[in-house]
């Protein structure tokens, strides 16, 4: 076995051996500690993502409360403009109505009048023309017979009366 101490391959695998064995502990901390920092940084990086997943879903939830309040909000407000629309058109109608209503009474007032109009001008020309008849009638007849006319008219006229 002196031979062994002697042999320089020996000590040089002793001298390995003995590298080997001081450099594991460093090497296999330093191994540890990164695979413990990857780790670490592996979790947190769930972490992180189920939080920002959490997060995704509430605000995905919010916005769909929104959508449902919005489409809520647009029902009602399609309602109030649909019953607004209609009481417009109702009160367009009333309005309409009663403005054809006066403007039919005109015309009918304004026709009254001017029948009344026509039946004053008619017998106002009947008249003058009747005058006229009646004076080239009696300008011919002789005074008994125009005072025998006039009284049978006055009792005609109290017999109307």
């Amino acid at each position: 076995m002196s031979y062994l101490f002697s042999d320089p391959k020996f000590w040089l695998l002793v001298s390995f051996i003995t590298f080997l064995v001081l450099m594991i502990k460093p090497f296999k901390s330093m191994m540890i500690g990164g695979l413990d920092t990857k780790i670490e940084e592996i979790k947190q990086n769930i972490d992180k993502s189920l939080e920002s997943f959490s997060q995704a879903e509430e605000k995905l939830k919010n916005a769909e409360e929104q959508t449902v309040d919005l489409s809520n909000k647009v029902d009602e407000i399609i309602s109030n403009a649909k019953s607004q629309a209609d009481s417009i058109s109702k009160n367009i109608i009333d309005r309409t109505s009663q403005t054809l209503k006066s403007k039919e009474k005109n015309s009918l007032d304004r026709i009254k009048q001017i029948e009344l109009s026509a039946i004053q001008s008619i017998k106002a020309q009947a008249s003058l023309e009747l005058n006229k008849i009646i004076n080239n009638y009696f300008s011919n007849l002789s005074e008994d017979t125009k005072t025998k006319i006039l009284d049978k008219s006055i009792t005609d006229l109290k017999s109307i009366n």
